[in-house]
């Protein structure tokens, strides 16, 4: 496979923008920065080449240059609705494609091709458990009889697509889209692949799920009750950033090599 394997390019200081769910401002290019302008604030700029992905809500009004320039730097842009769950995403177009991309392609084009990929989600899903047990063991912390036995029942066995919070919708949906979005993108990969038959591979919902899980399991039941005030989410997505950006690479990396893997065995 030939082309790049690695992200394009890692995000260093940028940061993502959060303008918040029922925010009501505009969005506009302001020369190399997005200009933010809220009812009744004075004007804020964010320079693009600080922003890794972008988080906003439905009442924020976009000129179309401010998307324009986001596309063109290769960053996402997710609308969220007033509970926060994700609306939609703009998704970069693929500059060219990686060498993984290429390999998800040919991967897909066999006819056991979706089947593999599915024994890879499960493997992935297990192995957010067992780093959560993990980290967990060492921290001190213990768990009841058969309590890791019902998660790995739950979310890889009879994982049926839908969200680790269950019908609960909040803002860390869309936080972690637009985390899975950057990093789809940053990895030269498309957000959805169609198999034989015409069968869809998600890559995007599936490593925003996969996020959610992990936040799922960090965070005790206690503090999930807590996640309703957008300060209270901005606090626990700030404490927790640097950890679920490094897993959504490192779910990617995966990923990588599980195509590498498949495709050895084929040729």
């Amino acid at each position: 496979m030939a082309g790049r394997m690695t992200p394009t390019a890692p995000t260093g200081s940028r940061r993502p923008l959060v303008l918040g769910p029922r925010l009501a401002a505009r969005v506009a290019a302001d020369g190399p920065a997005l200009r933010v302008q809220a009812a009744g604030s004075a004007q804020v700029r964010f320079p693009l080449d600080r922003v890794s992905r972008v988080v906003g809500g439905s009442h924020t009004d976009w000129d179309a240059g401010a998307l324009r320039a986001c596309l063109c730097r290769g960053i996402p842009v997710v609308i969220v609705g007033n509970d926060g769950a994700a609306l939609g995403c703009l998704h970069p177009a693929r500059a060219r494609a990686s060498s993984l991309a290429e390999g998800i392609e040919e991967l897909l084009g066999r006819p056991s091709g979706s089947e593999r990929y599915g024994c890879w989600l499960r493997a992935a899903r297990m192995r957010v458990l067992v780093d959560w047990r993990e980290t967990r063991r060492a921290a001190g912390g213990t768990l009841a009889p058969g309590a890791f036995e019902d998660l790995v029942r739950i979310h890889v066995y009879r994982d049926d697509g839908r969200s680790p919070f269950g019908d609960r919708t909040g803002f860390w949906q869309g936080a972690l889209s637009a985390l899975a979005a950057e990093t789809i993108g940053r990895f030269g990969l498309d957000p959805v692949y169609w198999g034989a038959g015409d069968e869809a591979l998600d890559l995007h919902r599936d490593l925003s799920r996969l996020l959610e899980l992990r936040l799922h399991l960090e965070v005790s039941q206690g503090m999930e009750q807590g996640l309703h005030g957008d300060v209270a989410i901005f606090r626990v997505f700030h404490a927790l950033s640097a950890g679920l950006e490094r897993a959504a690479a490192e779910t990617i990396a995966s990923l990588a090599r599980r195509v590498r893997q498949v495709l050895a065995e084929w040729r």
